[in-house]
């Protein structure tokens, strides 16, 4: 039987990390709901170094990077806990600053937020996504829009979901945006 991904990618994370003097301990992060990505998350047991890997990738979401840092050693977990918080203080206070430069400047930040589009759709389909995570199937015309015009033309999309075989409605107010 084939090995699963997170079982050979914990193999090379382990050999990897090993190289820096470091032995990780994992466990699957918690996941909103079944649509979001497996994550698993490896501790170094001495000095509190992680990464975290998913079917794709691995990054670092700590100050300490198991993958390219070497190890401090046994019992020195209370000092990457120590260099966390100070870089998240030093982080919030960055931004602190950058908000209250802006305010002082009368720079009011709005955040355009526009709809998602799967960046997976091929190219001749809306390919814009629903929050709950359908992808509309639709065909695009020459102009690059699928508008209907008149009444009763039908929902604004119709899309797929990764996880079941029908399709679905949703309208422009249930768009998913970035």
């Amino acid at each position: 039987m084939a090995q699963h991904w997170w079982t050979e990618g914990k193999q090379y994370m382990n050999a990897t990390a090993e190289k820096n003097g470091h032995t990780l301990t994992w466990k699957r992060l918690p996941r909103p709901s079944k649509n979001h990505a497996l994550i698993f998350e490896g501790t170094c047991t001495d000095c509190g170094a992680t990464v975290q890997i998913d079917r794709y990738a691995s990054t670092c979401a700590t100050i300490r990077d198991a993958r390219n840092e070497t190890c401090s050693g046994p019992g020195t977990t209370v000092l990457t806990e120590v260099e966390q918080e100070r870089a998240s203080e030093l982080f919030a206070e960055a931004v602190g600053q950058y908000v209250q430069d802006l305010a002082d400047a009368g720079i009011t930040y709005v955040r355009v937020q526009t709809p998602f589009r799967n960046p997976l759709a091929p190219e001749n389909e809306c390919g814009l996504m629903s929050r709950d995570g359908y992808t509309c199937t639709r065909r695009l015309n020459k102009h690059g829009t699928h508008n209907m015009s008149g009444v009763g033309s039908g929902p604004d999309h119709v899309g797929t979901h990764p996880d079941d075989t029908c399709t679905m409605p949703f309208s422009d107010d249930e768009l998913l945006l970035a």
